[in-house]
């Protein structure tokens, strides 16, 4: 043989093998046997639509639909959707160890009944092109294997044995055991009857408002624990599946309590909790209205539902949820609105909460964390890092109990720790509660066209004209008054030093802001950040002057200070409503 004839065959071996991978299905397996080896179809989960397992005459029937999988038969109901998953992933990796052709097995004594198969379980799966058929015999003489069919499948197959434990016994196995699914539900409104009464809904900004029995501030946290304690209550037995039961029975002609969840006046889901279990001390009895079925879960769920309504109100007084986000180079406010902070005073928050010292170890395995208010904390500071796959990272959660002692310490705790602390109740002042502390306050002059001023009971207005110069001022103490007016917006800007949530009316009065009894509102035109800035202005200590202020109408004040010398060279003389003068025209 030349060498012309070796390079020709191996060319053609080369052509053959390729043929040969080409016609071979990629979602098929040889299987060695006896015979000879003979083709394994294995299917692809991603595929699959639905699920049939027939088991001692009892059919259990699952379909995939948008959230997830579902119990069709015998009974309606969710199902865990990661017991599904993992069968599917086992049939998938379906990979045959050995074959026995039909001869080999009819040869058998006994024939199907010797694996197995004269009564088998059947497991039906259909997928967008067709239906897949196996029938599940029993286990090999060493028990690692089993023995199974594929329909329009010559002979029987063995495969590891893990597939058989994958299976459910029955259709409890599989269902959901959650007492409902919060995410699958866009529900935006929660109504609780019984003991304790009220209905709360989503803003705009995404917390929760009350709406009944009185439109007020929730207590956000306290509402969401509440819904998430709620659908995560485990179901300990499905009591009833009979959409005719005796209500009496159960406990359900007057509820204990009842939760319903609504998308807004439509009701989507109600909970109705019954009697307390006769089998099963510490649990009770419960409704779902979407189903109908009756079950049982631990009794912890009804303490909440009973609790007052002032534990679902909001306790802060002028705070609210607020969230601080940088973008690029600078940092905003994101919630609940919009708009630019002031990256120095942010830089100055985190130093603060770096500066945090812990005074005491209170409790290093935090077994208790109701004993020191953290069931329902009074603050929580929640920071991340980055995003990943668009959702940021937890760093940690700093959660803010109640005052202990004397009220000198606070009892604090990190998410990323077990233990509890105590720290200076002190240090909690200084910590920020609403969004207004962080607004950015740079000014600049030339979009102010209007100031109001009020003083003692008089009113100054001084306004813009088209010539971008100030109307209703003269010229004093030797100086121009449009450069004097638009340096003093500009330090107003600059001024803020210090930013706390400005007390209620009555502790005002310590900052002698009555006494002084001086206002000023800038009004800026559209297209800035904001609307107006309103300012009262209060007593002073040797270098500052306390300052209320509040952007818009709308937003939480804050208190804060300017320095002395701003009130006393340019808000005094420019920005105050003497008595009219002979030199002065009156307003």
């Amino acid at each position: 043989m030349n060498r012309r004839t070796t390079w020709v065959l191996v060319l053609l071996a080369v052509l053959l093998g390729g043929w040969l991978a080409m016609t071979e299905r990629r979602d098929e397996v040889r299987v060695a046997g006896a015979a000879g080896s003979v083709r394994f179809r294995r299917l692809d989960p991603r595929e699959v639509i639905s699920v049939e397992i027939l088991r001692s005459n009892v059919a259990i029937r699952l379909e995939r639909t948008n959230s997830g999988w579902f119990l069709r038969s015998p009974i309606h109901y969710p199902v865990q959707s990661t017991s599904v998953e993992r069968l599917l992933e086992m049939i998938g990796n379906l990979a045959p160890r050995s074959h026995q052709s039909s001869a080999e097995v009819t040869a058998q004594r006994g024939a199907l009944a010797a694996f197995g198969l004269e009564r088998p379980d059947v497991l039906t799966i259909r997928t967008r092109e067709g239906m897949n058929i196996l029938r599940l015999g029993g286990r090999t003489p060493m028990g690692s294997q089993f023995y199974f069919q594929q329909v329009g499948q010559d002979g029987v197959f063995t495969a590891e044995a893990g597939l058989l434990e994958a299976l459910p016994a029955s259709p409890e196995d599989w269902r959901d055991r959650r007492l409902f699914d919060a995410d699958s539900l866009p529900f935006d409104r929660v109504e609780i009857l019984g003991e304790t009464e009220f209905e709360a809904a989503i803003t705009t900004n995404g917390t929760w408002s009350l709406i009944r029995p009185l439109v007020a501030r929730a207590n956000d946290d306290q509402i969401r624990r509440l819904l998430t304690d709620a659908a995560d209550s485990r179901v300990n037995a499905f009591v009833s599946d009979t959409l005719t039961v005796s209500a009496e029975e159960y406990g359900l002609t007057k509820p204990t309590a009842q939760m319903v969840l609504k998308r807004g006046t439509n009701e989507l889901l109600r909970l109705q909790f019954g009697r307390a279990s006769t089998n099963a001390p510490g649990e009770i009895l419960v409704r779902r209205s979407d189903f109908g079925n009756i079950v049982r879960i631990t009794n912890s769920i009804l303490e909440s539902l009973k609790r007052p309504l002032a534990t679902y109100r909001e306790v802060r007084a002028g705070s609210e949820p607020f969230t601080l986000e940088k973008q690029g180079t600078n940092w905003w406010v994101i919630s609940p609105r919009r708009f630019l902070a002031d990256g120095p005073w942010v830089r100055e928050t985190f130093q603060r909460f770096m500066r945090l010292r812990i005074e005491d170890f209170l409790d290093d395995l935090g077994t208790n964390p109701g004993r020191y208010g953290l069931d329902q904390p009074a603050r929580e500071y929640s920071f991340y890092l980055g995003k990943s796959n668009g959702s940021p990272a937890l760093l940690t959660r700093l959660t803010m109990g109640t005052p202990l002692g004397e009220g000198r310490r606070l009892s604090m705790r990190r998410s990323d720790e077990l233990g509890i602390y105590g720290i200076a109740a002190g240090d909690l002042q200084i910590l920020p509660v609403s969004a207004p502390q962080f607004r950015d306050w740079n000014l600049n002059p030339s979009n102010i066209v209007q100031i109001e001023i009020r003083q003692q009971g008089r009113t100054r207005m001084l306004r813009r004209n088209s010539l971008g110069r100030w109307d209703g001022v003269i010229a004093a103490q030797g100086l121009l008054p449009d450069p004097a007016i638009d340096e003093g917006l500009y330090r107003i800007g600059q001024a803020p030093i210090g930013r706390f949530p400005a007390p209620n009316d009555v502790a005002l009065k310590q900052f002698a802001f009555d006494q002084l009894d001086h206002a000023v509102t800038l009004t800026q035109k559209e297209g800035g950040n904001f609307r107006s800035l309103h300012l009262r202005f209060g007593g002073r200590n040797a270098i500052n002057q306390f300052v209320w202020a509040a952007f818009d109408s709308d937003e939480p004040a804050i208190l804060t200070q300017f320095p002395l010398s701003l009130y006393q060279e340019y808000i005094g003389p420019w920005f105050s409503a003497p008595p009219a003068t002979s030199n002065e025209t009156k307003p």
